[in-house]
């Protein structure tokens, strides 16, 4: 008997058992379910891509539509939103675009002396810095203005080839410019029909509960990628005013380097600061450099702390040790585009998780 009442598997019941077993099956029929379906996402890619691009689209236009559905119906609201972006483009392409050029021209115009002026100040004897530094390191540093043109002339002219053959393309133009706003206006007019469809396939009581998953999961969403593109925006700006102020040239491109890279978290930083930090070495000095280094300082900690937890960290609530996470799998699965999903897809499945497991707390294991 006292044998019998220390039996450490004595916890282990059939009931017990039975359940851990069920489990396991549904982790092991989910994984292959998982891998059928990734399987089948990456044979109709263009597809996913033209959907997840219409659904981003449909949440970034989403609350314009429903304030001008107040006093329009629903189809004129969409159309007066759409000529409201096309107008944003034209005069974005007017003011924005030829100053870019304007940078780009002047940069490959001047880079060879750049790149001569960044060899001198590597191997100059008077600079204390430049001293101190091991001359392999110096050499391996030297080599990077060469290796940067290189890269330029085999990889950077190379993809760009290929992006102007893409966007040549009829296919591409018609994806972008007509297939994903035509995608998101039929989503969109769907709306309250795809509802119903939700309503007739879940139970009644359970109603309640999707519904509210499903606004939790659109907070995150739309939190998102409303928010972020409003915080690139403002990191764009004002790089862009700062480098102005501070007479750095290019400042056109490198501020649109850091909206474009400021999409996704993290990497706007360094893909704008590196080039505009050598750039202010190189034509007005290290007191320069400096000062662009704290404005690069203060305007990231404004977006750090300030502007992208009020903006974007209350819908995703993740911290930013999952958000890096998210980036390095999101950018091997699916590159570039793997990136700019990875965060707020992290934040759905942190949405769902945390449902799964209030549920498992509400209702434990037969004993």
């Amino acid at each position: 008997m006292r044998g019998t009442s220390r039996n450490p598997w004595r916890w282990m019941t059939d009931a017990r058992v039975t359940y851990a077993l069920k489990v396991l099956m549904l982790l092991v029929l989910a994984f292959y379910a998982g891998e059928f379906i990734l399987e089948i996402l990456v044979r109709i890619r263009a597809v996913v891509y033209i959907v997840i691009a219409a659904i981003f689209l449909a949440y970034l236009i989403y609350p314009a539509v429903v304030r001008l559905r107040r006093r329009m119906p629903l189809v004129l609201a969409i159309v007066v939103v759409y000529a409201g972006i096309v107008l944003g483009i034209v005069v974005a392409a007017l003011f924005i675009v030829p100053h870019v050029m304007d940078d780009v021209q002047r940069l490959v115009a001047r880079y060879p002396d750049l790149a001569s002026k960044f060899n001198s100040l590597v191997y100059n004897p008077n600079d204390p810095l430049a001293a101190s530094l091991p001359s392999w390191l110096r050499a391996e540093i030297a080599q990077a203005p060469v290796q940067i043109a290189q890269w330029v002339q085999l990889r950077g002219l190379q993809t760009a080839g290929h992006v102007v053959v893409v966007l040549a393309g009829t296919i591409a133009i018609v994806a972008v410019f007509i297939v994903v706003p035509v995608v998101t206006a039929y989503l969109l007019l769907d709306l309250e029909q795809l509802k119903e469809s939700l309503a007739a396939i879940v139970p009644a009581d359970r109603w309640r509960d999707t519904m509210s998953l499903l606004s939790e999961i659109d907070g995150v969403i739309g939190g998102f990628i409303r928010g972020q593109l409003l915080v690139a925006l403002f990191v764009g700006v004002l790089i862009t005013i700062a480098l102005m102020l501070l007479h750095v040239p290019y400042p056109y491109l490198f501020g649109l380097l850091a909206f474009f890279g400021d999409l996704i978290p993290y990497v706007g930083a360094v893909l704008a600061f590196l080039p505009a930090f050598f750039s202010a070495i190189l034509t007005n000095g290290w007191v320069n450099a400096l000062l662009v280094t704290l404005a690069f300082v203060a305007i990231f900690e404004a977006e750090g702390h300030l502007i992208a937890p009020t903006v974007v960290g209350r819908q995703v609530k993740l911290s930013a040790f999952v958000v890096i996470v998210a980036l390095l799998i999101g950018g091997e699965v699916a590159g570039l585009f793997g990136m700019l999903i990875a965060v707020p897809v992290a934040g759905v499945v942190r949405v769902v998780a945390t449902r799964v497991v209030e549920a498992a707390k509400s209702k434990p294991p037969p004993s």
